[in-house]
């Protein structure tokens, strides 16, 4: 079976050695955050909860959840763990329910972005001969300077493209010889109808074989229809923007599920109500603590 590794010795490393490693860092997290930022040193004060309390994975379920809301309450600055100096790059969310939720990000969150994005690309056989066209939005939203920050930690040409103009969109696919295309799901499908309104042929006229989408829900039938028109692998990306962005986990040639980057983030499934880790088909609330996260 073919596998394809950006970063053999940490995405191969066993998993006793993954524990000890993801222990060290949670440890250090905790102690991190209750120092240096007022807002998560009360949460943890208020659960009746110290650093030295951290002695195992398990006992992240003492530790009290960050939501939403939260992060809406310590608009803007609240949850810094860093001088503000430190900061490089700051996203948000829409805002559309209210105040947005912002990240940020130091020259360390960008360089473990980078890192987790290129390991996805790797995953699905991108690599520095590829041209990849990244038509998400460039603003606040983080989908497409992910991607950017990926391809060309791998070397490859990172085409910043955005969304609208599609026109203008088939046609540097077609003359810049795209080989790769990540956008939200039915912007592919958009670009395809646009493409056949043009006279071109998606499948037959541009080079583009693969594809990485997220950002948005899609189904299997939505796969198959993107493969068909394209003639493309299609693979699917899960991120979130106060995980950094796109790069929390996703698929690689295989699709056979989704990769978590397990030395940047502990995923566990836990009741809501108690704390408690579930088993395995047992539903609860994903639940995602950050590893390696630097500014917050």
């Amino acid at each position: 079976m073919q596998i394809l590794y950006w970063n053999s010795t940490l995405e191969t490393i066993p998993r006793s050695e993954l524990e000890k490693m993801q222990l060290a860092k949670l440890k250090e997290q905790v102690k991190r955050v209750y120092e240096r930022c007022y807002y998560y040193r009360r949460k943890m004060r208020e659960a009746g909860i110290a650093p030295e309390d951290i002695r195992s994975l398990n006992d992240t379920r003492k530790l009290p959840f960050t939501t939403k809301d939260d992060l809406r309450d310590a608009y803007p600055y609240g949850t810094l763990a860093v001088d503000l100096s430190e900061v490089v790059e700051v996203h948000g969310s829409s805002g559309t329910t209210g105040k947005p939720t912002l990240s940020f990000y130091t020259q360390i969150d960008i360089e473990n972005w980078s890192e987790v994005m290129a390991r996805s690309l790797t995953a699905i056989g991108i690599t520095k001969s590829d041209i990849v066209f990244i038509a998400y939005n460039y603003h606040m939203f983080t989908g497409g300077l992910g991607f950017h920050y990926g391809a060309l930690k791998i070397g490859a040409t990172a085409i910043p493209a955005g969304v609208g103009y599609t026109q203008r969109q088939i046609m540097m696919i077609k003359d810049l010889a795209v080989t790769m295309l990540t956008s939200v799901p039915n912007y592919a499908l958009r670009l395809a109808e646009v493409a056949f309104e043009m006279g071109i042929d998606p499948a037959k006229d541009t080079r583009v074989r693969k594809g990485m989408f997220g950002a948005a829900p899609w189904s299997e039938e939505m796969r198959s229809r993107i493969e068909k028109i394209w003639e493309m692998a299609a693979y699917d990306m899960y991120g979130m923007s106060e995980l950094y962005g796109p790069g929390v986990a996703s698929e690689c040639i295989h699709r056979e599920g989704l990769h978590v980057w397990e030395d940047h983030y502990l995923v566990e499934v836990v009741d809501p109500r108690t704390g408690d880790v579930l088993e395995p088909e047992e539903r609860g609330e994903l639940v995602v603590t950050t590893l390696s996260k630097d500014a917050m």
